[in-house]
């Protein structure tokens, strides 16, 4: 089997989840570069991995930049067939690289996504040589390619793959009974129609500008559920006493249990970020047949939201736009179902299995084509 090597930051479940299906197919080996960083709330099952992971030594400057010196002697002392990085931008990764370049080995670079900031010259030209350093990159999708051929990476040597954390089994997905939906409702306190938006209490989630606008929508029957937590939550709570908002709910860190529940009792999934490389929640949201209304500043919008097909992308400083969004597809029956059905549609290209496929293919892609330049060099 092939054997494959991960560097990557922290085990975040989705990647967990997307290593141990890798892992089913090839040798693969994940190095970490530390087991968690201080605003994540995250719980992995460590226990029944199908793949061999490290733990490099090292420390931690700031909130996650992790700094990891033994990480070019483990380079020296190992050898794969693939290499991927995870980022450029950690110290770890960058060493990684500048070693792997001067050893002349191929690797690829993965990124879950990207959006091209306004920067000065030396900002860009740091960015543009750890970026083109590579020999192949892995993206997420159309706006991740952009990015890196943004700063220097060869259209040709991209390789696309189905960005996803869903590992839901069916039962897990499907409808809640009538019965249980509406016991679910009353101990929630939630209305006959349900909007939820998920993610941590900070400024750039853009959930202070959403619950100014929710008295746009606000028809006494409809409630408006934010779960993740975090420092901005006094604030959130203020503003929501302020406007006197009855029907706007504030809740903590969930499990995934405990997220399923409340998947399954929405109507309108909503995203109002500023900026997401990605945004994970709204792969989850169409894995149950949601509708999403989302952000330019939304990574994921580009690739899975149709505009006006599964859900809509607005801009990231229309946030009355955004709720009335909201508003018009809870107006809207037939609409929200229709849009519901599509995104289940969307969805089915968009699961773990799928990932690991596209990398898989990818695999023997770049290895191929790293032959291929390996021959020419010995004739040349």
């Amino acid at each position: 089997m092939m054997n494959v090597l991960f560097i990557t930051n922290i085990p975040s479940p989705y990647r967990v989840e997307f290593f141990n299906e890798l892992g089913k197919h090839c040798n693969l080996t994940v190095w970490f570069e530390a087991e968690s960083e201080s605003n994540r709330q995250w719980n992995v099952n460590k226990q029944n991995m199908n793949f061999t992971s490290v733990f490099l030594k090292g420390i931690t400057v700031g909130l996650d930049k992790h700094v990891n010196w033994s990480i070019i002697k483990q380079l020296k002392q190992s050898k794969f067939d693939i290499y991927i990085l995870g980022c450029y931008s950690s110290p770890t990764e960058m060493a990684a690289i500048r070693w792997l370049k001067s050893n002349n080995v191929p690797f690829l670079l993965n990124s879950d996504g990207g959006f091209v900031a306004q920067e000065n010259k030396w900002k860009y030209r740091l960015k543009k040589y750890f970026i083109s350093s590579a020999t192949g990159w892995l993206s997420s999708g159309k706006h991740c390619t952009e990015y890196f051929v943004h700063y220097g990476a060869d259209p040709k040597l991209i390789y696309e793959y189905p960005f996803s954390s869903l590992a839901y089994t069916e039962d897990e997905l499907r409808p809640m009974q009538p019965s249980r939906l509406h016991a679910f409702k009353l101990k929630e306190r939630l209305k006959q129609k349900v909007i939820v938006s998920i993610g941590q209490f900070i400024p750039r989630k853009g959930f202070s500008e959403l619950i100014e606008s929710f008295p746009l929508l606000d028809d006494g029957n409809t409630t408006l559920v934010i779960i993740g937590g975090g420092p901005l939550k006094e604030q959130y709570q203020i503003i929501i006493k302020e406007l006197r908002l009855k029907n706007v709910i504030l809740k903590e860190f969930m499990s995934r249990e405990q997220l399923i529940e409340f998947y399954k009792a929405t109507d309108v999934f909503v995203l109002p970020t500023r900026y997401d490389v990605w945004g994970l929640v709204i792969n989850e949201a169409i894995s149950f047949g949601l509708p999403v209304v989302t952000t330019t500043g939304a990574g994921a919008a580009y690739s899975l939201i149709e505009n006006g097909g599964n859900g809509f992308i607005v801009d990231v400083s229309d946030t009355n736009g955004l709720v009335m969004k909201c508003k018009f597809l809870l107006d809207n029956d037939d609409i929200r179902s229709e849009f519901g059905a599509a995104s289940l549609e969307v969805s089915q290209s968009y699961t773990i299995e799928k990932m690991a496929e596209k990398h898989l293919e990818w695999f023997d892609t770049f290895l191929a084509a790293s032959k291929e330049q390996e021959n020419k060099e010995l004739i040349g």
